[in-house]
């Protein structure tokens, strides 16, 4: 290796989502995909034909709904930006509350869409957005359409992690948080830096972590982007 190697940017996401946000990246710095995680059907087939409204989490969501449904008239209530631009891509009527899953829900609650409103999510979620808007009385029912899998990291992933130069890790999930800290092990190093999409993602990650992660000023890939730029200015 070069006596000062140039920074990396280490994207673990699913293969295809890494590779938009490597283009977005640009040539800031080396980027290498080793994704720890990939999006499978759980096979679950959702009653859409009377649904009256769609909430979207993810785009992982979307693109599963489009794959069991051929409907395209329902309104999607999407959690930020990318999401609802997949979802209009569609035909949909889309709404984006450019944020997070709590952004979202006041969003919801200042519309009260009325009718079955289904949110098409992935086996792993926290904080239940159908129970939520229950709560406050709209008829809101969750469905897992898609499986966030784990996936074992290439064999290099330690020596990547190791070798000394900076590495900036973006983190979009709670769950992408937990399975990069259990995979990279539990003591970090000081060339590793995380870049976290939300507090909720950093306060996912184990205390040890927390002190090598910055979060993102808003939650999208843009911010992500100008956060991953500021990490290699410093």
């Amino acid at each position: 290796m070069p006596d000062n190697p140039a920074p990396l940017i280490l994207l673990t996401r699913p293969r295809a989502q890494s590779e938009r946000f490597a283009t977005a990246i640009g040539d800031m710095a080396d980027v290498l995909i080793m994704p720890l995680m990939d999006i499978v059907p759980t096979g679950t087939r959702p009653a859409l034909d009377d649904a009256d409204g769609l909430i979207f989490t993810s785009e992982n969501g979307v693109h599963m709904f489009a794959a069991l449904s051929p409907r395209r008239d329902l309104p999607a209530w999407c959690v930020g930006d990318r999401t609802a631009e997949v979802a209009a891509a569609l035909g949909m009527t889309a709404h984006s509350a450019a944020g997070t899953a709590d952004d979202l829900l006041t969003m919801l609650a200042a519309i009260r869409p009325t009718g079955r409103i289904l949110h098409l999510h992935g086996l792993h979620t926290r904080g239940d957005v159908a129970a939520r808007l229950r709560d406050i009385g709209i008829n809101a029912e969750g469905v897992a359409v898609y499986d966030q899998r784990r996936i074992s990291p290439a064999p290099d992933l330690g020596e990547v992690l190791t070798e000394g130069r900076l590495v900036i890790v973006p983190l979009f999930s709670p769950r992408s948080a937990r399975i990069f800290a259990e995979e990279a092990g539990k003591t970090p190093r000081p060339s590793i830096r995380l870049v976290c999409l939300s507090n909720a993602v950093c306060q996912s990650l184990p205390d040890e972590w927390r002190s090598c992660a910055t979060i993102s000023a808003h939650a999208d890939a843009n911010a992500m982007v100008q956060a991953i730029r500021d990490e290699l200015s410093l």
